[in-house]
């Protein structure tokens, strides 16, 4: 009976499971590629020796930095064969935003770890070994030229080393690589090879005396401590929630219209016998089915979505998943879940009907209970508003699942906005007449380097003001997954953005000024002494900008911070003044000229322009598009199952001389003023929930929403373009139905 049931509506069940589908497969397909996000990085340093020395504490490999000099010293550990170093950097190219390169000396032994499958190896400057996926995405081959940061390289040869995100870089010479990721006397890395016989657990416990900043590692303890996965996974599932959320509305609404549109049948099933319990029984039996079958089906979409998403240029390689039974176990889970607990609410419902009343139901009109056709709002608006009104329930229902997608898009818009208002607010860097300089087409602006010499340099323009140089850097520490410290000159003007509230500015080396956030996340205050990268500062001053991750930051001097990040003589941004506030385009514009490895930017436009913004706002729209995708199932559902159970109704309003454009103007007009509620509904919505969450302690250091009109109007714009997609096939079908066979319909 239950398959039968099911069967009758097999458009509205065809799309109930879909809707469930796309929530498995968001928790199959965005887990294995968080899993196999973690997996592939951990794995893509190319490590072809016994053990890798890095920086301590820093977030991933391409922050490490280390001096030259380190490298005589760790030759000299006993049980050490060779070393070898390496740098390892993220950089944006035209046609990949994040490209890696490689780089060692041209006979390490590391080089042998990327086996040329065209061409030959590199040999010299200027030279280019591209990985298969690089080549395959940027339509290179051997001979061509690929220009990084504005310098030719000859590609030589094409490399495989069946590592997707290695096979997405370049290798070139430590030299070039200092070059392209300005590290002047530092590298990434050491590879080390130990002598035959020698114990690597001894080997790197004489490597931890040597220097507390060090930490040496095997390739498989750099996998496992690549701390990121556990994030990645933590924001898979809140996206995947997000899906799952309006897939399980789907499923309830599904079920809800079902027991309406069988009451009669229900009743008629009680009258001869059936206990609550049986038809409990029935109703979740179907629910189960549907989310047993659409959890199947999104097995398979979350592999198709996951093996697409491998294969887009430029960024396939990091989205590579890794499929565990772990992940396809959740799936199904998920989907049973999805079916219990959208079934509970209408098997409830149906084991209520008493069999006299349920007999008695004609369908259609009837509305949500006895009453549903009385009172203010029921004569107020056209008939599209009081078809809705009549069934509050489903169209309630209806309205918060597509909801939940508009208040994604709304949080996820609040979001990048609010970040950044912030990033332009950088030190307060925001003013008319301020420029912002961080390094051209740098990948992230975390890893942005700039010589330190074109401070003084734009300082000594007759237009400029004042230069705030600032160097930045991040940590991992286990009250904040990330804890960012700036280093800023105490002498300039940039300093006087953090507002004192209790205490005194630095003045020493080891002193340093927290954040009022920091400082209550931490639960530290003045006087009391921060470890930072094993080094100790003490705490002189608490500081609040308004500016959520500035007050969950330090500050300490800008030297110090060149010295704890290993940064000598490079900055990452800095703040210029300029003294006329209508020469500032011309100053920014001179300044690019005279120095074209430095992107200048008017403060006010910074984030914008910055290319990791640009491809945050684009993942960020991606997701929103996806959460209204599902909602669309739910509008069409909703319109579908409306359409079945007014048929008699539809046929005496073409029997009383309807024309079918009426009827489908009616259909698109309900569909219509649905999406509108579900646009208010969820904008409501997302804007109450990101404000809460940004008042979680943790969250707030990194959050402080701020919402634009125009992230409203998108959101609104979208809905409504959702709505009359999945209401056009409802409406058609309607609009098609003849009077007579209408009206027989029981």
């Amino acid at each position: 009976m239950i398959l039968r049931n099911l069967w009758r509506r097999r458009v509205r069940s065809l799309l109930t499971l879909f809707g469930i589908a796309i929530g498995v497969a968001a928790v199959v397909g965005l887990n294995a590629m968080a899993l196999g996000m973690g997996k592939n990085y951990g794995t893509a340093v190319g490590v072809s020796n016994d053990l890798l020395v890095s920086q301590a504490n820093s977030i991933d490999i391409a922050f490490s930095s280390l001096d030259e000099e380190v490298g005589q010293r760790l030759q000299a550990v006993p049980g050490v064969r060779s070393v070898e170093p390496g740098i390892y950097g993220w950089v944006n190219t035209p046609d990949v935003p994040y490209f890696l390169v490689f780089g060692y000396e041209v006979e390490a032994t590391a080089m042998h770890h990327y086996r040329v499958v065209e061409g030959k190896p590199i040999t010299g400057p200027r030279q280019l070994v591209l990985g298969r996926r690089a080549a395959d995405d940027m339509h290179k081959g051997v001979g061509d030229n690929l220009r990084i940061y504005g310098r030719p390289y000859q590609v030589v040869g094409i490399f495989e080393t069946g590592q997707g995100m290695e096979e997405s870089g370049g290798v070139v010479t430590l030299d070039d690589a200092r070059e392209i990721t300005q590290k002047e006397r530092k590298v990434s890395l050491f590879q080390l090879g130990l002598q035959r016989g020698a114990d690597i657990a001894a080997v790197k416990a004489r490597i931890a005396t040597i220097d507390k900043n060090l930490v040496a590692s095997t390739s498989s303890e750099q996998e496992a401590n690549q701390q990121w996965t556990g994030m990645l996974q933590g924001f898979a599932w809140g996206v995947s929630a997000i899906a799952i959320l309006i897939g399980g509305l789907g499923m309830m609404n599904a079920m809800v219209m079902s027991v309406l549109e069988r009451t009669r049948e229900i009743g008629t099933l009680r009258a001869v016998g059936w206990s609550r319990r049986r038809v409990v029984s029935m109703i979740l039996g179907e629910a189960l089915v549907l989310s047993v079958l659409g959890g199947l089906l999104g097995l398979g979409l979350g592999v198709l979505f996951t093996e697409g998403a491998a294969r887009v240029p430029g960024v396939g390689a990091m989205l590579t998943g890794v499929y565990t039974p772990a992940i396809f176990a959740q799936g199904m889970v998920t989907a049973v879940l999805l079916g219990l607990l959208g079934g509970l609410y209408p098997a409830w419902t149906a084991a209520g009907l008493q069999p006299v009343e349920a007999l008695r139901y004609e369908g259609g009109g009837s509305g949500d209970g006895r009453h549903a056709s009385r009172g203010w709002l029921a004569r107020r608006g056209g008939q599209s508003f009081r078809n809705l009104w009549r069934r509050r329930t489903r169209t309630l229902i209806s309205a918060t699942g597509i909801g939940i997608g508009v208040a994604s898009l709304v949080m996820l818009g609040g979001l990048m906005d609010g970040l950044m208002g912030q990033l332009n607010s950088l030190a307060g860097s925001s003013g008319v007449g301020n420029i912002t300089l961080m390094q051209r087409e740098v990948a992230d602006m975390s890893l942005s380097s700039v010589d330190e010499r074109v401070v003084s340099l734009v300082a000594a323009m007759p237009q400029v003001k004042s230069v705030s140089p600032m160097v930045l850097g991040f940590v991992m520490t286990p009250e904040l997954p990330m804890f960012m410290v700036g280093g800023i000159d105490p002498n300039t003007a940039a300093m006087s953005y953090y507002k004192i509230v209790e205490g005194r500015s630095i003045q020493r080396p080891n002193e340093i000024e927290l954040g009022v956030l920091a400082a209550r996340t931490y639960k530290l205050g003045i006087g009391d002494t921060m470890k930072v990268l094993d080094n100790r500062y003490k705490i002189v001053g608490l500081v609040e900008t308004g500016v959520a991750w500035e007050d969950g930051s330090g500050i300490i001097a800008m030297q110090e911070a060149q010295r704890l990040f290993n940064r000598p003589r490079s900055v990452s941004f800095i703040f210029v003044d300029v003294k006329n506030p209508a020469d500032a385009e011309a100053v920014r514009a001179d300044i690019e000229r005279r120095f074209p490895e430095v992107r200048a930017s008017l403060s006010s436009e910074f984030a914008q322009s910055s290319n990791d913004m640009q491809t945050s706002k684009a993942m960020m729209n991606g997701i929103g598009l996806l959460a209204l995708f599902v909602g669309g199932i739910v509008v069409a559902n909703t319109m579908l199952m409306s359409i079945y159970e007014r048929t008699r109704e539809i046929g005496t309003l073409r029997a009383l001389g309807w024309r079918k454009q009426q009827i489908l103007g009616q259909i698109i007009t309900e569909s219509l003023l649905l999406c509108t509620l579900s646009a208010i509904l969820g904008s409501v919505m997302g804007v109450a929930f990101m404000s809460l969450l940004a008042l979680v302690p943790m969250i707030a250091t990194w959050i402080t929403p701020a919402w634009s009109a125009g992230t409203f109007a998108q959101a609104l714009v979208l809905t409504l373009v959702i709505g009359l997609i999945a209401g056009a096939y409802p409406a058609w079908r309607a609009s098609r139905l003849h009077p007579v066979e209408a009206l027989r319909y029981e």
